[in-house]
């Protein structure tokens, strides 16, 4: 069976749905078959993230009205192919959705469930920026999800940016992990080029260390300071100052 996960936040604009698909993107590298559900119903934000937008032929509303197998909602990536997607567009109530879900999960190595159907679930990740109101709403989050009855909660600190862990403006990774006594999964960098549908090395990098925790494949996670040491990295801390 597969392992499910649900990613979610209290707080919008943390990242959660780039999350999902880079962490889906580097499992599937891996070799495990990996299904994300998109819980955006209106506009399939997932599906764009992953460069899969309007691809559906069938989405969870055709499962809903019986016009299709849920396993024909899942749409495969067209370039990494271990990775589906599932789109819940137009769906009017989650309990067919997780209907599809318990269908399919035995075809699968992970579910990742983007910001949907937290009851199906026994292990949860909360998405958090750096900054204080969203620190604030992922413990807000957290008593949420474990008043739910998951119990087995764990931390991506997302928009990571080394040099102003460096300078004292955010606290590390680490630390908030440790604030909020969460254990810390993924630490994925600061990415301006994301909002233009490309994906940094390092940003790649970083999911890829996140999909080897997941896997039981411990390693020393993303650095995210790497960079910023030395004569280039203080020119590039002084130049996203003045940008």
């Amino acid at each position: 069976m597969a392992k499910i996960i649900y990613f979610g936040s209290l707080k919008g604009g943390t990242g959660v749905t780039t999350v999902c698909v880079g962490l889906g993107l580097a499992l599937a590298a891996l070799g495990e078959k990996t299904l994300i559900v998109d819980g955006d119903r209106v506009s399939a934000s997932a599906m764009t993230v992953a460069g899969m937008g309007n691809m559906q032929v069938y989405t969870l509303a055709d499962y809903e009205r019986a016009a299709c197998r849920a396993k024909q909602a899942a749409v495969a990536h067209p370039k990494e192919h271990n990775l589906y997607l599932m789109p819940s567009l137009g769906l009017r109530e989650l309990a067919a959705a997780a209907n599809a879900v318990r269908e399919v999960e035995g075809l699968f190595d992970f579910v990742l469930l983007d910001k949907t159907l937290p009851e199906l679930c026994g292990e949860a990740a909360i998405v958090t920026e750096p900054y204080l109101p969203s620190v604030k709403s992922a413990d807000g989050c957290k008593s949420a999800l474990a008043d739910g009855g998951i119990k087995d909660i764990t931390l991506v600190v997302n928009k990571l940016n080394g040099g102003q862990v460096l300078a004292g403006e955010v606290l590390s990774a680490e630390k908030i992990a440790e604030l909020l006594r969460l254990k810390l999964l993924a630490t994925v960098p600061e990415d301006p080029t994301l909002a233009v549908g490309r994906w940094r090395k390092r940003t790649v990098c970083a999911f890829a260390e996140a999909a080897n925790a997941l896997c039981g494949k411990r390693g020393n996670g993303y650095n995210v300071l790497q960079g910023y040491g030395g004569l280039n990295g203080y020119i590039k801390r002084k130049m996203r100052d003045r940008i």
